[in-house]
This record gives structure tokens, C-alpha cells and sequence, in this order.
């Protein structure tokens, strides 16, 4: 899990944005540079689709946007594919390996709430995916909305969602569909 390779080098070397809704933190954070990204607007998207799913507890997520070869590194490091991918998500929800354990307790313990985890997106991969198939023949589809999917589709991984099976894929999907259409129609993208 990059916890550690994300979290601590990111946090000392880059400035956070974040917002506060209900008891949880999103920070959000752009390390490339190719593309401008509407952070704010991001902030405001994850803080709401993670609030439909953590209102009880003390959480932060993080968001971060990267280039295309710090994802392919982290992609080769965390799932053995030597390629550049356009999302990937880390829940911290369930960690099972004892190091990864005591990093988290020590953070909780520190900062007074728990990493639920982060999402790493690649907009340079997104932009690319927008441009290779227009999504569902919906002319009006941007990178905002890409994006945005993108950053649902992270936070539905992190809340124990998965696309392996047949069964759970067609339930995420679905719930994926009906939040972007939600994001779509309250943030007007």
C-alpha cells in the first residue's frame, strides 16, 4: 500500500488542499502538471460521494493527482503491471500486514482520526480515455466528468465495492452510474 510513499513524501513536499465535511477530511493534492484540474471542484465532489458512505467516524481520504509515470510505477509496485493507468485506489479500511497496521495507528493516534485512503489518478490517462471512446456516446462527456468518475469509482473501491465477478461488477456499475449522474446534476459538470 503506498501509504507511506504517498502520504509522508507528498505531505512534506507538497501543499494540501482540503475540505471538511461531516467528520471527514479530504485533502487533495495535484503533483503533475500537464493538465489544470479544477481542484476545488474535486475537493468538493469526493468530500460528497465519501460522505454518502463515512458520516460516523473521524476519516480522511486523500486525493491525488499524478502523471502518467508516477502511476505506471505505482501500478507496476502495488498490482505487477508495467503500465499507466487512469485510477487506483487504497483502502486502509482493512489492512491486514502488521507494519501497515502500526503506521496507521501511530497516524491516528497523532492526528485524532483514521486514514480511510487515497485515490491516485492519472488526468493525462483520463484525458486519454475520454479521447479514445467517447463514454456511452455522450457527446457532452469532458474530463471534469471523467474525473469525477474516476474519483467514484476510487471511493467505491475504498468502501469494499469490487468489479471481479460478473454480479458485483453490474452493482457497481450501477451505483457507480446513478452517483456520477448525482455529481453531474448537483455540481453541474
Amino acid at each position: 500500500m503506498p501509504f507511506k510513499d504517498c502520504i509522508s513524501r507528498f505531505r512534506l513536499n507538497s501543499c494540501w488542499q482540503f475540505t471538511e465535511g461531516f467528520n471527514l477530511k479530504v485533502f487533495v493534492l495535484n503533483r503533475q502538471d500537464k493538465i489544470i484540474i479544477d481542484l476545488n471542484l474535486f475537493k468538493k465532489v469526493a468530500s460528497y460521494i465519501a460522505g454518502k458512505f463515512d458520516r460516523d467516524n473521524k476519516t480522511e481520504l486523500n486525493v491525488i493527482f499524478t502523471d502518467r509515470n508516477e502511476i505506471r510505477q505505482l501500478n507496476k509496485k502495488y498490482r505487477n503491471k508495467d503500465i499507466p493507468t487512469d485510477v487506483l485506489s487504497f483502502s486502509y479500511n482493512q489492512i491486514v500486514d502488521q507494519k501497515s497496521r502500526k503506521i496507521k495507528e501511530a497516524f491516528n493516534r497523532e492526528h485524532g482520526f483514521s486514514m480511510v485512503g487515497e485515490i491516485i489518478i492519472s488526468p493525462e490517462v483520463a484525458l486519454e480515455n475520454i479521447d479514445s471512446s467517447i463514454k456511452d456516446s455522450d457527446k457532452d462527456w469532458n474530463l471534469n466528468r471523467e474525473l469525477s468518475l474516476l474519483i467514484i469509482h476510487g471511493i467505491l473501491h475504498i468502501y469494499n465495492y469490487d468489479h471481479e465477478e460478473r454480479y458485483d461488477r453490474i452493482g457497481m456499475e450501477s451505483l457507480q452510474n446513478s452517483l456520477i449522474n448525482d455529481v453531474r446534476i448537483n455540481f453541474n459538470i
